[in-house]
């Protein structure tokens, strides 16, 4: 190559674009090289959940038909690439300036491009050595050198996801010939067709959309029928409103040492992450936003966890007493998970584990769901019964945690802006080990019984959420703490 591909906030269309009359669409194709790095996480111009998936079915015939004839019919064959983008500027009738973008649509097609452009310069400069992570890296770094954005960008794309494309490629000697043989300046220069969305005209004739909203909620609807979990919809779309208003005291606390994942996997660096469900979930838990009866009903929901935060976003200019309120409750509870109740779930795991052993040996489950899967060989359990009793004991702590905090819920005051436990600080691990193993051993003990449908409907039933109630009043009594109206003051139930 004559030079080294760079990002820059240009387009170039080989022959002239087309403008619409309204100046809303512009379209043409474009070469490969200019879509290699467009932006699509959480721009102005909007956030595309749909991540690259690798070579499912779809994607394997993109990357076959693109080494049968990119120059040639591979842009007749697809759809090409769907682009938001704001500040558009035409700097004549082939190029066009942008501030920021968002590629809404194509981005399967665009990471197999990538893939495939980076796996040939790989191979260009380390000629007949293997592909590994370590030389990967290195090439890329020495690739892109001084170019932080596109080495930003390239932390999204994953390892595997390259070997995988690398894997197919030396297993299908056809493939593998065109791709050892063509040039990579003709396969960058390669057309595909694309329609850009100028966010800026389009939000002038509408007037209660931004930039960012409008061009999410085209990245959203582009995606509709795809596979795209509902997390990173919402987590895409409300970024900026969890941002700013329910995460707010999160993020001051636990700046830099927590991460929010918004999209589940986005955070590909090994630091420290908390997904978005997971500080939520526990909200749902206090009854602050619906009735005692929904909070058992929304555990370990998912969709209808996000739905109702949808719901008070939209009431949030008049509701802001009660998103103040869940702002401050979100680091406290999340401290409490992390250093009291899984701290706590995994020593008494071992403790529960070794005790049934112990009542497996004295015949004590001969009336229990595992009781077939119990077997005495010389004194000794089975492997297989070890591992039914390993099972038993496993806890899933998204079951746990949300009925540990409707239990605490009453606990929950401000005091100098920052929600705390009126817990002494010397109680606190007493407090939070007998609650915690009590409701575990519920948990087991409802394994041991058997369930109506999963594990997961059983959690959702109130007897379940009556668990630790006993306990819980005897340590208010002993410790003599006070209750307070904190979640009853600043609830808003929504419908």
């Amino acid at each position: 190559m004559s030079k080294k591909i760079k990002f820059e906030k240009k387009m170039y269309f080989p022959d002239e674009y087309f403008i619409s009359q309204d100046k809303k669409s512009i379209l043409g194709e474009v070469t490969f090289k200019d879509i290699l790095f467009l932006d699509y996480r959480d721009t102005d111009a909007g956030s595309n959940p749909r991540e690259y998936v690798g070579l499912k079915k779809t994607n394997l015939e993109i990357i076959k038909s693109l080494l049968k004839d990119y120059k040639g019919m591979f842009r007749f064959l697809h759809s090409g690439v769907i682009v938001s983008a704001t500040g558009i500027e035409l700097e004549d009738a082939h190029t066009l300036n942008y501030d920021s973008c968002c590629l809404t649509n194509g981005n399967q097609t665009r990471f197999i491009i990538l893939i495939i452009f980076l796996l040939k310069k790989f191979m260009e400069k380390n000629y007949n050595k293997d592909l590994n992570k370590k030389k990967f890296e290195n090439f890329l770094e020495v690739e892109f050198k001084g170019q932080s954005d596109v080495l930003d960008f390239l932390n999204f794309l994953k390892f595997s996801k390259v070997t995988e494309v690398y894997k197919f490629l030396k297993n299908n000697s056809k493939y593998y010939k065109v791709f050892k043989e063509f040039d990579v300046n003709d396969f960058l220069n390669a057309r595909i067709r694309i329609t850009i969305n100028s966010i800026d005209w389009i939000i002038e004739s509408i007037g209660d959309l931004d930039e960012y909203a409008a061009g999410t909620l085209i990245a959203n609807a582009n995606n509709e029928t795809q596979n795209v979990k509902i997390d990173d919809i919402f987590g895409s779309k409300h970024k900026r409103d969890l941002d700013k208003y329910l995460f707010k005291d999160f993020s001051n606390k636990y700046k830099g040492s927590v991460r929010i994942e918004y999209r589940l996997g986005e955070i590909v660096e090994k630091v420290e992450k908390v997904h978005i469900l997971t500080l939520l979930r526990p909200v749902v838990a206090t009854g602050i936003l619906t009735k005692d009866i929904d909070v058992f009903k929304l555990s370990n929901q998912r969709a209808a966890v996000y739905t109702l935060f949808v719901k008070l976003f939209r009431r949030r200019d008049s509701k802001t007493k009660t998103i103040k309120a869940i702002s401050r409750i979100i680091p406290l509870l999340y401290y409490v998970r992390m250093t009291y109740i899984i701290p706590q779930l995994k020593l008494k795991k071992n403790v529960y584990y070794r005790e049934y052993i112990e009542k497996a040996l004295n015949g004590e489950l001969a009336n229990t769901t595992i009781r077939d899967r119990i077997k005495i060989e010389k004194g000794e359990l089975s492997v297989d019964s070890k591992k039914a009793i390993r099972n038993l004991v496993n806890f899933n702590v998204e079951h746990i945690f949300p009925v540990i905090v409707f239990r605490i819920r009453n606990l929950i005051s401000i005091q100098q802006n920052k929600a705390i436990l009126m817990i002494p600080e010397d109680k606190k691990e007493g407090f939070f080990k007998t609650i915690t193993n009590t409701i575990y051993k519920k948990y087991i003990e409802m394994k041991l019984v058997g369930v109506l449908g999963s594990i997961t409907d059983s959690v959702r039933r109130p007897d379940f959420f009556k668990s630790g109630e006993e306990a819980y009043e005897t340590l208010k009594n002993m410790l003599n703490l006070q209750e307070t109206d904190f979640i009853k003051k600043h609830r808003y139930l929504i419908r």
